[in-house]
């Protein structure tokens, strides 16, 4: 039981480390298209997408319209609102990893707390050896 514990939040760990990674790829990647000037390139390129057939099977246009919209939006106003956003990796990607190392301690902390408790549901239960007076 231990084991597939442990296994089970080793594969939780190595999915948090991967969503830690591509976290901070993005944020240096979006900081970088920001602090460049692409951003605006970026969203006239985004505004130009044509969607899928498939995912208009499952999907609304009119929200992927909307959402598309949204997009380019959040781009051009990040654009003009955020101009030291090459500065700001300097503390974001940072702040990515140490909430990265806040999670991995406390999912080992809680590994630990059920690794305990199975082993106490384990241990055999005390047994009176005489009869009561």
């Amino acid at each position: 039981m231990t084991t597939l514990l442990w296994i089970s939040l080793a594969l939780i760990a190595l999915l948090w480390t991967g969503a830690a990674w591509g976290l901070a790829a993005g944020v240096e990647l979006a900081a970088g298209l920001l602090a460049s000037g692409e951003a605006a390139e970026f969203g006239r390129i985004v505004a130009q997408v044509q969607w899928p057939a498939w995912l208009v099977l499952w999907i609304e246009p009119a929200w992927l319209g909307a959402a598309q919209h949204a997009l380019v939006m959040a781009l051009e106003w990040m654009q003009q609102a955020w101009p030291a956003a090459g500065a700001a990796v300097g503390w974001l990607v940072p702040l990515v990893w140490l909430s990265w190392g806040v999670g991995v301690v406390l999912l080992l902390a809680l590994g630990a707390l059920v690794h305990v408790l199975i082993g106490r549901s384990r241990r055999p239960s005390p047994t009176h050896q005489g009869s009561p007076a």
